[in-house]
């Protein structure tokens, strides 16, 4: 983590419980947003994604406290929406950001008396990601859905590569710690958590470039 004013701020509130000040509130809130901040800084560098899952479970943990708070809504929303956004690898994760999003949503058209497009957005991107996880919890890997048009490997939905991807991902990046990031790096950066992946967890994972063998990927 780099972000310096979010780490002094992590250093104000932990070990502490919880409290409805103003002075708490605002300090939570900065939290949530240098979590955002330093989580799409990671997607910018393209290096250190493993740091994003602990990012969204800090930001998580104090974002569900402030949704209590009315005048704290409009400003989540953003912030969850855009946390939404810098998750990979972690469906599980990213649903309950998803679900809390959702609940921010509903309490600002309650507020307001409007319904919102997005709240329905955000349902669908919800019953998604819930039957792809049903699925893969029952093993039925061949059931799981893609959204977009690469295919993915559907072990990746699974719950025992959640677990482990942020570890195989710093795994990764220290093995390739001297490879030039240019052109045809992600082979090399694929090749190697395929490796790490099979060896050090049993998990048997085809890449992008495996799963979309008429796609060229640089």
């Amino acid at each position: 983590m780099k972000n310096a004013e979010l780490i002094e701020a992590l250093k104000a509130a932990e070990g502490k419980p919880l409290e409805s000040t103003a002075e708490a509130l605002n300090l939570y809130m900065d939290i949530c947003c240098g979590c955002v901040l330093e989580a799409e800084e990671v997607l910018r560098q393209q290096s250190g994604r493993w740091e994003i899952a602990a990012l969204a479970r800090t930001c998580l943990k104090y974002a569900t406290f402030l949704e209590g708070f009315d005048h704290t809504l409009n400003q989540l929303y953003s912030v969850l929406n855009r946390l939404a956004r810098c998750i990979y690898d972690h469906p599980r994760l990213k649903l309950s950001v998803l679900r809390l999003l959702r609940t921010v949503l509903r309490r600002i058209e309650a507020q307001t008396g409007h319904e919102l497009g997005l709240t329905e957005d955000v349902s669908r991107e919800l019953r998604f990601i819930e039957r792809n996880i049903e699925f893969a919890d029952r093993g039925e890997l061949d059931q799981i859905r893609e959204e977009g048009h690469l295919r993915h490997d559907p072990v990746e939905w699974t719950a025992r590569y959640e677990e482990v991807i942020d570890e195989v991902d710093r795994l990764t990046e220290e093995a390739l710690a001297d490879t030039p990031r240019g052109m045809g790096f992600c082979h090399a950066f694929w090749h190697t958590q395929a490796d790490i992946l099979r060896q050090r967890f049993g998990i048997e994972w085809r890449s992008p470039a495996a799963m979309n063998p008429r796609v060229m990927f640089d």
